[in-house]
């Protein structure tokens, strides 16, 4: 009897034992919650409930399950990351994020170009939100630029925004050498260097075998311009304009007048019979003569012109046989033409006798046909 009664209750023991659930493996980023996460093992008919970890959040399917004769029914419940969303408009800069707005992430902030940053570059995704304030972007500033003996600039504040921009000028007759603008650049500081104000005046451009011709006249300051030229029988070499530049100097460079020089001159079958002496510049005269047998055509007194070309031009040396033939073809033609005339003549007299002889003499009767 007593061992029969200690059989029934071990039977009920290991009926009850394999009843049990073990403790649950819920799925990806979840654990059990609060009542459950103590216990080791679960009765039958237990229903465990699942939780989403910290910065995940329910996506959908039931956080219970339930412990049946020793099993769990299937988890359900996904969990995913949290989502910060947008951080906000930021006003002259902008926000990225890298891996998107989420749980763990960052939010990187970039200022405009002439913006500065104040506050924190990076801001953390957390389980309840952005984790940080978002920063501001505030304009960049610079001090006043630095004054200009003799020069003055506009506007004149106590500071300036960037890209800013100030205007210099000088006084009196005082010229700016440098750049008029200047602006507030991303290093807090104006660009490029401030200017200086120089006291322009060009000497009298006087160039030797050479005078003004037109243009400004004296005192000469920055940018008068002049147009200067040679004397006769002087060529220039250089520019004949010339600024007065802001060292005082005319540019690009005074020129120079060099006197003008005819090449030697030669012609076929002909020489030189009374020459200045080489070179031969400005108003030089030279006279050729034609070798024998040749006749010259054109003047054989020739100048060297203020081009440096001789005038009128040079002369040619013509062969006299070429002229004989001429001549001879002309009289030829003259003798043809005279002949001609003549033959027409003594023909003319000739037919005039006949006829004379056959008209009838007075008195006599003519014969009718």
């Amino acid at each position: 009897m007593v061992l029969s009664t200690l059989l029934l209750l071990s039977l009920g023991l290991l009926t009850a034992q394999a009843q049990e659930c073990s403790r649950p493996v819920g799925g990806p980023n979840m654990g059990l919650s609060d009542k459950d996460i103590l216990l080791q093992t679960f009765p039958d008919g237990h229903r465990a409930s699942f939780r989403c970890d910290v910065g995940y959040t329910p996506a959908g399917g039931s956080a219970v399950i339930t412990c049946t004769a020793g099993s769990w029914s299937p988890v359900r419940l996904t969990c995913e990351r949290k989502n910060c969303g947008s951080v906000g408009p930021l006003l002259n800069g902008q926000v990225d994020y890298p891996n998107g707005p989420l749980f763990g992430e960052k939010a990187v902030i970039t200022c405009n170009e002439g913006y500065i940053l104040v506050g924190q570059r990076e801001i953390n995704c957390g389980d309840q939100g952005w984790l940080e304030r978002l920063p501001e972007c505030e304009v960049l500033k610079c001090d006043p630029p630095a004054d200009i003996t003799d020069g003055k600039f506009s506007p004149n504040k106590e500071s300036y925004e960037y890209s800013e921009v100030v205007q210099y000028s000088c006084v009196n007759d005082y010229t700016l050498n440098g750049s008029k603008s200047l602006s507030c650049s991303t290093d807090g500081k104006f660009t490029p260097d401030p200017p200086t104000c120089t006291r322009v005046e060009c000497t009298d451009p006087k160039i030797e075998n050479g005078t003004w011709k037109e243009g400004a006249r004296p005192p000469y300051r920055y940018k008068s311009a002049v147009t200067l030229q040679c004397n006769s029988g002087y060529i220039m070499k250089g520019a004949s304009i010339q600024t007065c530049d802001i060292n005082s100097l005319w540019s690009p460079g005074l020129p120079q007048c060099t006197p003008v020089e005819c090449k030697e001159p030669t012609i076929n079958n002909g020489v030189l019979k009374k020459t200045s002496q080489a070179p031969y510049k400005y108003s030089s005269t030279v006279t050729f003569e034609c070798d024998a047998g040749y006749s010259i055509k054109g003047s054989p007194t020739q100048t060297c012109g203020s081009d440096g070309q001789w005038s009128p031009g040079l002369p040619e040396c013509a062969s006299r046989a070429g002229d004989v033939g001429k001549y001879v073809g002309i009289t030829f033609a003259v003798l043809v033409v005279i002949a001609g005339v003549f033959l027409c003549c003594i023909y003319k007299k000739k037919r005039s006798r006949k006829t004379d002889k056959e008209a009838p003499k007075p008195g006599e009767d003519v014969a009718l046909s």
